[in-house]
C-alpha cells in the first residue's frame, strides 16, 4: 500500500470515529515499574511469588549480606560508645574550675602568680579542645554507622508501591548486576487509558472531567466510567490528534491492563 493510500485510509478512520464519537485507546496500569538492586551482587533470599500482592516497603528480595551485616555491628558498637567523649568533659569541668578558682584567687590576693593563672588556663583550653575533638570523632563514629546501615539497606530490594508482582526473572544463588531489572511490578486497581482525539472535538473536555469508556475484556465490552486526568496542550500537526489520558478505577480487574479500547463521546 503506498503512503497516499495509507493516508487516505487513516483519515477515513479518523473521520468515521468522530462521526461516531468513538475513539480508539490503550490501557496501562497507573504504576508499573521494573526494578533491581543498585549494587552487584548474589540473591540469597525471594520473599515472593509471581502474582503475589504486595505492600509499598514489602522485602521482595536481598542479597547476600553477611559481610554488611558484620560492618554495621561494628561501627554500632563504637557509634554508641560515648566514654571518650563523657571523659574529655569531665577532664574539661575538673580544668575549668581549677581555672577559674585560681584565676578568682589572683584577683583577690597576692599569693598567685599571672603565670599559674595562665597555666591554669592554658590547661582548661586544651582539656576544652579535647572535648570538642571527643565530640567530632562521635559525630563521624555515627555517620560512619549510618553509611555502613545505608549500605547494607542496599541488598534490600523493596517494593516501591502497593501491587502485583509481574514477573521474576532472577533465581536464588544467581547474581545480579546493578541497575538490572530482576522483578516486575504493577498497581492494577486503578489504570490509565491513552487515546488521540482530533482536535475539534476536544474542545468541551477539561481535565477532571467523567467520561464512558468502552473497554475489550474477551468475549464482550466492559463499561467503565474514567476521569480526564491529561489533556496534551499541543496538537500534532500532521495527524491533528491531542493525546487525552483518563484514569479509571479497576479493583474488580475486570480489564487486563494492555488491551484496547474506545471512548465515547457524546
Amino acid at each position: 500500500m503506498n503512503k497516499n493510500i495509507k493516508a487516505a485510509v487513516v483519515i477515513s478512520i479518523w473521520i468515521n470515529q468522530a462521526i461516531a464519537g468513538a475513539f480508539d485507546g490503550i490501557t496501562e496500569p497507573i504504576e508499573q515499574a521494573k526494578i533491581g538492586f543498585t549494587i552487584p551482587g548474589k540473591i540469597d533470599s525471594i520473599w515472593v511469588k509471581e502474582g503475589m500482592i504486595v505492600h509499598k516497603g514489602d522485602t521482595l528480595m536481598n542479597l547476600v549480606k553477611t559481610e554488611d551485616e558484620l560492618r554495621v555491628q561494628v561501627t554500632k558498637v563504637t557509634a554508641e560508645d560515648v566514654s571518650g567523649v563523657v571523659s574529655a568533659k569531665a577532664k574539661m569541668d575538673t580544668y575549668e574550675k581549677d581555672y577559674k578558682a585560681i584565676k578568682k584567687l589572683f584577683e583577690t590576693s597576692t599569693s598567685v602568680s599571672a603565670e599559674q593563672v595562665w597555666e591554669k588556663e592554658l590547661n582548661y583550653n586544651v582539656a576544652k579542645a579535647e572535648w570538642e575533638n571527643a565530640k567530632v570523632n562521635k559525630s563521624k563514629d555515627t555517620l560512619e554507622y549510618n553509611l555502613a546501615r545505608a549500605q547494607l539497606d542496599k541488598q534490600f530490594l523493596i517494593a516501591p508501591f502497593d501491587g502485583e508482582i509481574v514477573s521474576i526473572s532472577k533465581n536464588k544463588s544467581e547474581s545480579v548486576e546493578a541497575l538490572t531489572p530482576v522483578l516486575e511490578i504493577a498497581d492494577v486497581r486503578t489504570c490509565r487509558f491513552t487515546t488521540y482525539i482530533l482536535a475539534n472535538r476536544t474542545t468541551n473536555l477539561k481535565v477532571g472531567q467523567q467520561v464512558k469508556l468502552q473497554l475489550n475484556g474477551g468475549n464482550s465490552a466492559i463499561a467503565k466510567k474514567g476521569e480526564i486526568e491529561f489533556i496534551s496542550p499541543l496538537v500534532d500537526k500532521s495527524s491533528m490528534l491531542r493525546t487525552i489520558k483518563i484514569i479509571f478505577d479497576n479493583k474488580d480487574q475486570a480489564v487486563k491492563p494492555g488491551v484496547t479500547g474506545k471512548i465515547l463521546l457524546k
